[in-house]
């Protein structure tokens, strides 16, 4: 368990400010604990029940936040449901980068098909099993549309990828002993895992 959360850093100088009974955060999609959001960062909705304040200064609990060291919000403006409805319900594509490490050396040439074979590629999740105890196990379609790579060492390279929101991008690359499918392990034929996960950006559609 851990101490914090994004969604309390954010939503705690809001409520002491409207006075509200209680929040909710509805975010453009979530990420694992250890990925880094950054980029422009990522759309969010933050809904005050019932607050006995209606109008603050947004731009002064904006900079509290900040101050935080945490969590960065920028552009806050007054919404209302539409804004909830089209946060939580619009597909958005995302930019990616990864660490990859693989068991075995990655030539030149295999970082070169890699790029070719995830362009414009369709994949087939089946819910990983991480998260498969709070997820319906279904199979989800999803794309990678661009593929960038970039060698560190002989066995660990960066990879870049634009791709549709919700794709689990951890198992695209271990596999997930077959669930994902095609995976960077299964095109490169080696055992990979990702190690670092960043989110670049989010794009609007």
């Amino acid at each position: 368990r851990y101490s914090t959360s994004v969604e309390e850093i954010i939503a705690e100088p809001f409520m002491e400010a409207f006075k509200g009974r209680d929040e909710a955060f509805h975010g453009a999609g979530r990420e694992d604990i250890d990925v880094r959001m950054l980029g422009n960062g990522r759309p969010f909705v933050l809904e005050i029940r019932e607050p006995k304040v209606r109008r603050v200064n947004l731009e002064e609990i904006g900079e509290k936040i900040n101050r935080s060291g945490i969590v960065e919000v920028l552009n806050l403006e007054y919404g209302n449901k539409r804004d909830v409805i089209s946060v939580k319900n619009q597909p958005h594509k995302k930019t990616y980068l990864a660490l990859v490490e693989c068991e075995e050396e990655v030539s030149d040439r295999e970082l070169s098909q890699l790029e070719k074979k995830l362009e414009n590629l369709t994949i087939y999740q089946r819910t990983p099993q991480r998260v498969s105890h709070r997820r319906a196990d279904l199979v989800r379609i999803r794309k990678v549309y661009r593929a960038w790579t970039e060698r560190i060492d002989p066995k660990r390279f960066k990879l870049k990828l634009y791709c549709d929101g919700g794709l689990y991008i951890k198992e695209l690359i271990s596999g997930d002993q077959g669930r994902t499918t095609p995976s960077v392990s299964q095109i490169l034929n080696k055992r990979c895992v990702c190690k670092e996960l960043d989110v670049l950006e989010v794009h609007d559609q």
